[in-house]
């Protein structure tokens, strides 16, 4: 375990228009919970804006289960992190660390809550299909990006009545990669419109939320014994809320949700995603 500096040098960042705000997303992995409540200690003695602070459990897509946490911290601006960057509060032991610079792009509150105002249906339409239990298109058919079939078994059995939050790296094709050769858009097109859209729709309907939404600035600013799961450059993090972890598997009970997951598989290139509570 070495002693880091888990804030990158302000210097290294990309500036973007409209905000001077910097929003970094950290992934740590610490075994020594008296390391963890210190950093958390001291984030607060400074008056860290931390946004979300998540348990990381285990991973769903995904070779290996290996990050502890995962943090999404505010700054006000390049100083204020500069200042934090100069001083030892950041300088932490840690066994392994991946931090991203990240544009905010979640969706209108507005538009959330009138989504939300139709719940009653999605609830309707879990009890109707809750007589069975299926994973289909949600188990691994010969594809990295959706869970292995022991993966969606263990997210099935999962006893935890905690609200699960799922965290989500996303990179999407140049050219989005479907059946039909004569279907011509891009991978972004694909994912984020044509598949996210509905998958956002279906979320909210079973009583989930969108805890946040972000575009990947730049190259990963920090990397440390990370793993090949997560190691490179990815062009957004997603994080969405569930109930519980369960009900990430009935999203193909709302109508639309299966056929969607044709976009998904022909606009991204490659995922990660990772089940995580908080306390």
């Amino acid at each position: 375990m070495n002693l880091i500096n888990i804030f990158p040098d302000p210097s290294t960042l990309i500036d973007i228009e409209n905000t001077n705000k910097i929003v970094l997303f950290i992934f740590l992995k610490i075994t020594d919970n008296s390391i963890k409540e210190n950093i958390k200690n001291d984030f607060l003695k400074e008056n860290i804006n931390i946004l979300h602070w998540f348990d990381c459990q285990y991973t769903n897509i995904g070779k290996e289960d290996f990050w502890s946490d995962a943090l999404i911290i505010e700054f006000k601006n390049k100083n204020n992190l500069q200042e934090i960057y100069k001083s030892d509060i950041g300088r932490v032991h840690v066994e392994a660390i991946q931090v991203f610079n990240l544009a905010p792009k979640n969706p209108p509150r507005l538009l959330i809550n009138f989504l939300k105002l139709f719940r009653p249906i999605g609830y309707f339409l879990e009890l109707i299909n809750n007589s069975r239990k299926e994973l289909q298109n949600l188990e691994n058919r010969n594809s990295n990006l959706l869970p292995t079939k022991k993966q969606a078994e263990r997210i099935l059995k999962e006893k935890s009545n905690k609200k699960a939050f799922m965290i989500n790296l996303l990179q999407s094709r140049k050219t989005a990669k479907y059946k039909d050769h004569s279907i011509s858009i891009s991978g972004r097109e694909a994912y984020y419109e044509k598949y996210g859209k509905t998958a956002t729709k279906c979320v909210l309907l079973l009583g989930g939320d969108v805890t946040y939404s972000g575009r990947v600035l730049g190259d990963t600013l920090i990397e440390y014994n990370v793993p090949l799961d997560t190691t490179g450059n990815w062009e957004a993090i997603g994080i969405i809320e569930y109930p519980k972890a369960v009900k990430m598997l009935d999203l193909e009970k709302i109508p639309g949700y299966s056929k969607a997951l044709l976009h998904r598989e022909a606009g991204l290139e490659k995922t990660y995603n990772l089940y995580a509570t908080k306390n």
